[in-house]
């Protein structure tokens, strides 16, 4: 496992973690207007839960947890699932309420959602869990406290990939564009996310009670198009970035370069 810091303000550095993470989320989602575009079916994590999602009983319970935007609650619900989406970001929610008020949503912490137990059939929430810097054991036993025995989680986080083990062997100052050689860190830094393989993925979900059906990476292309940037120094939105991008997908292994991975898991 390996932790990704970014750089903050002073203001930043006075808040406490749940602090930091609402005041983050907020600014990133109230950034983006909650339009919904219907088009999850052709997201890679749908592709994964589809045959999953197919045998669930009719108005089967779903958590869409740090639902964000609101689209997978949205989409799902408009399939016939009862999803109700969570997200720690009060104003995203509040939006989100007030643009789609025959949908559920509500504000929380993944890590005690304050549901009963044994609330919902299915679970799934994508790169959520690992921005608790304690690690994945609160968020994971929550998911298991709040599904019923046999209830699928599905989670993505992102992947410590062939291509971040390599760097990882280099010194610091050759890859953190905020680390100088000479004089350290430009600014203060804070965590922000982890970084895991599929060993450890599969390793968390076992420990904290759940049986690993599937771990696989996903998004290969986006995580392409960082190395395109942060490795060759080319934009990938430029022509020569996308004939890299075009002539390099098919021979670059996922497990090199995918940017997150996977999980489903069934509740013991």
């Amino acid at each position: 496992m390996k932790k990704d810091y970014i750089p903050i303000t002073d203001n930043d550095a006075t808040l406490t973690e749940i602090e930091y993470i609402e005041r983050f989320w907020t600014k990133v989602w109230n950034e983006r207007d909650p339009i919904i575009a219907h088009k999850i079916q052709k997201r890679e994590e749908y592709q994964v839960m589809a045959r999953y999602l197919s045998a669930l009983p009719p108005n089967a319970r779903i958590l869409d947890g740090g639902c964000g935007l609101g689209e997978w609650t949205v989409s799902l619900s408009e399939k016939g699932y009862a999803v109700t989406g969570i997200d720690i970001s009060r104003l995203t929610v509040e939006k989100l309420q007030e643009k789609f008020p025959a949908f559920h949503f509500a504000i929380g912490d993944l890590r005690s959602t304050g549901f009963e137990d044994e609330s919902f059939d299915a679970y799934f929430s994508w790169g959520t869990f690992e921005h608790f810097e304690e690690g994945f054991a609160a968020p994971l036993s929550e998911a298991r406290r709040i599904l019923k025995k046999g209830g699928t989680l599905f989670i993505s986080v992102p992947f410590q990939n062939g291509r971040h083990l390599r760097r990882g062997q280099r010194p610091l100052w050759t890859w953190d564009e905020n680390f100088d050689k000479n004089q350290g860190y430009h600014s203060k830094m804070r965590f922000y996310q982890w970084r895991i393989t599929r060993s450890e993925l599969q390793q968390e979900l076992e420990i904290n009670g759940f049986k690993t059906l599937q771990v696989q990476p996903i998004h290969k292309l986006q995580g392409l198009q960082r190395a395109i940037r942060h490795d060759l120094k080319i934009n990938p939105r430029t022509t020569i970035g996308k004939i890299l991008q075009v002539f390099l997908y098919p021979f670059v292994p996922s497990n090199y370069v995918a940017h997150m991975l996977i999980g489903v898991g069934v509740k013991l």
